[in-house]
């Protein structure tokens, strides 16, 4: 019990850093003080020295996936556009007055 309650003041004290921190802007080091937190997790705990090799090994892939996942889905707002639709081409009463106007 000793542990998780020194891994969760661990975590604790990066969070009230990373507050500190994500106040002056420092983009750097919020991503160095959450890699810590991580860190704190896998080898608080997780204690993955102590595990399996095979737990490990599924550890690790998890946390290859887990960066891929995070790397497509921040890939997406940065190659998003934006395109105006005005009123005519989204609005169905504006294409019911343009198909009464040309009916013969």
């Amino acid at each position: 019990m000793v542990r998780v309650m020194a891994c969760w003041g661990a975590l604790m004290a990066l969070f009230m850093g990373e507050l500190a921190i994500a106040t002056t802007g420092f983009g750097p080091g919020i991503c160095a003080v959450a890699v810590l937190m991580g860190l704190v997790i896998v080898f608080g705990f997780m204690r993955i020295t102590l595990a399996p090799p095979l737990a490990a090994i599924f550890a690790l892939g998890s946390l290859f996936w887990l960066a891929i996942l995070l790397s497509l889905g921040s890939l997406d707002s940065f190659t998003r556009t934006n395109f105006s639709v005005g009123d005519t081409l989204s609005s169905r009463t504006q294409n019911a007055v343009t198909a009464r106007d040309r009916a013969p």
